[in-house]
């Protein structure tokens, strides 16, 4: 088997994996109760939010743990009940439906043709009553990095809160949320091959976020529950991991992208790499294939034991044309036929080597009988 989605999720580390079992073991009391046992879980909290706050350059008492991007995402935007919210249209559908749940008006604002938001766009869709602006640090289709330095200058010059979502960046790019000028931001341990179902929340100090779980008052009275404490000892694992090994890695993945996409270039006749000349994360590719619909591509490579996926992964099976796609002016023809290849840690030259001819073969055997749409 060849796994090269890692923008949907990632295999867990061993080390995360020992952590976690190790936590469960050792540390299972509630680190809410007042005996000296219960300071063993609280120890592991304090020390996690320690950890992610230094990544970010941000304060401890503004990480909140949550299950993960959509729960952070949609309690972050929550900040704009009933008033208007400007988005990139190719924000994660997390973001998307929340400012259609919680906002009055809603404007999306288009991406240029590689992906991009312009930052003169969000300024121009602006108006009095403008709660939130959200635009993702890199998206998890096209892995393209948006100009957040730029939009959260003219969101804190404008005194409008700014929220970004960093899924699919955490733990393969520095961030600095002071510097970005970011007042929330979300994060998810199971894209740095950390575990599900949990991730963190960035709340400026001063931002008046309301809690979307009610009861004990957990985590500042933003998140209550009870924390669960092994789920985020594997989340600060992982990150303290990708962060170590974050040039490496990215140095390393480059490297095999490019390889990948010069090949399949010269072996599928029209291949594009999308957004090819923007600033994008390493390793996550979206790749047209005229008239080789994805949904066919993902299944028939699925069988020769490849794993790709046809956009984000919380859409895969409604076959749904992607939304990123589309705002990014592709033909519905077009957008039906981009494979999404994302790489990770364990993936190697030999891998990228048989995908290509993989890929290549596949769009030739559909080819030969003449099961190709016409190409657009």
């Amino acid at each position: 088997m060849i796994y090269l989605d890692h923008a949907a999720t990632t295999p867990p580390d061993a080390a995360v994996v020992q952590a976690m079992a190790d936590c469960m073991a050792a540390a299972w009391h509630n680190p809410g109760a007042a005996y000296t046992a219960s300071e063993a879980p609280r120890r592991i909290l304090r020390q996690a939010r320690q950890a992610i706050a230094g990544m970010l350059n941000s304060r401890p008492q503004e990480i909140i743990f949550t299950s993960g991007g959509s729960e952070g995402n949609s309690q972050a935007v929550s900040l704009a009940r009933g008033g208007h919210v400007v988005a990139g249209a190719v924000e994660h559908a997390s973001v998307l439906n929340a400012a259609r749940r919680w906002a009055g008006e809603v404007t999306l604002v288009p991406p240029d043709g590689e992906g991009r938001i312009p930052p003169e766009a969000v300024a121009r869709a602006l108006c009095p009553d403008t709660r939130l602006i959200c635009v993702q640090l890199a998206n998890n289709e096209t892995g393209v990095l948006q100009p957040v330095d730029e939009i959260g200058a003219l969101a804190r010059s404008r005194r409008i809160p700014f929220l970004c979502d960093a899924v699919q960046a955490f733990g393969k790019i520095p961030i600095d949320v002071r510097a970005l000028n970011i007042d929330l931001m979300t994060l998810s341990a199971h894209k740095l091959c950390g575990p599900r179902g949990v991730g963190a929340l960035y709340v400026r100090q001063g931002v008046a976020l309301a809690p979307l779980i009610d009861g004990g008052g957990q985590e500042f009275g933003l998140r209550s529950g009870t924390e669960n404490v092994p789920a985020i000892e594997g989340l600060r694992v992982a990150a303290e991991n990708a962060m170590r090994d974050m040039n490496a890695h990215a140095a390393r993945t480059r490297a095999l992208a490019e390889a990948f996409v010069r090949r399949l270039k010269v072996l599928v006749p029209g291949c594009r790499l999308l957004a090819e000349d923007a600033p994008r994360l390493e390793g996550v590719m979206a790749l047209l294939l005229p008239g080789l619909s994805s949904e066919q591509a993902v299944a028939d490579l699925d069988l020769l034991g490849i794993q790709v996926s046809a956009g984000a992964a919380c859409s895969a099976r409604t076959n749904h044309i992607s939304h990123v796609y589309r705002a990014m002016n592709l033909s519905e023809r077009d957008a039906r036929c981009v494979i999404r290849v994302s790489l990770g840690w364990e993936n190697t030259k030999a891998e990228m080597q048989i995908a290509a001819e993989a890929v290549a073969g596949v769009y030739a055997k559909r080819r030969e009988i003449g099961n190709l749409q016409e190409i657009s």
